[in-house]
């Protein structure tokens, strides 16, 4: 068997340490970035350096964005009384794209055994000290729903508690479309408990 070039190697090797990226995956990706035209290869090198020279960390909210603090930080007309919070970055365009108009903080993450994250690996004490700083009427938690989102949304809710402030989560239950018979029984569980009155 002919040993590939140690430069062909390094590029997959780098691919696969993507997120949801596979050997097979990295090995296919690197031999497309082959095929192309250089000049379209180069592209997306100085895409990336671009970005990671452009975009920042907010230092309020930790969004990731082109300045500091972000557009969403300085923006006079936000309700300062919505405080939503954030695992990603990601999240946020969401949020933004179904109208909401509060603020946020990003979590950077969120609590994982297997990961060997925990609470001082994200941005909770940051998150404690801005709240301390200028109470929100309310902090919503929009952790994701799986068993490490819980987690982290119950850490966060118990340091929040001594606070005042309140504390709700994002409602759960059945999606648009779907059958009962064919729901998990947590989310069947959190539709029951989050049911709400027929106006």
């Amino acid at each position: 068997m002919v040993a590939r070039d140690r430069s062909i190697e390094n590029l997959i090797e780098r691919l696969n340490r993507l997120p949801g990226i596979g050997p097979k995956t990295a090995e296919r990706l690197a031999f497309h970035l082959l095929r192309i035209e250089r000049a379209e290869a180069l592209a997306l090198s100085k895409a990336i350096e671009d970005v990671r020279a452009a975009v920042k960390t907010c230092s309020v909210c930790f969004n990731l964005d082109a300045q500091d603090p972000c557009g969403v930080c300085s923006d006079d007309s936000r309700d300062r009384t919505m405080l939503l919070v954030l695992e990603d970055p990601r999240e946020l365009a969401r949020f933004e794209d179904v109208g909401y108009r509060g603020l946020y903080h990003v979590l950077q993450g969120r609590m994982s055994q297997l990961e060997n994250i925990g609470p001082d690996d994200l941005t909770i004490a940051p998150l404690l000290l801005r709240v301390k700083q200028a109470p929100p009427a309310e902090i919503c938690l929009a952790t994701n729903p799986d068993l490490e989102g819980e987690g982290t949304a119950r850490v966060l809710a118990e340091r929040l508690q001594p606070l005042g402030i309140k504390v709700t989560r994002l409602a759960r239950g059945l999606p648009a479309g779907s059958s009962i018979a064919q729901v998990s029984s947590s989310i069947l569980a959190d539709a029951i408990e989050g049911r709400r009155t027929l106006s």
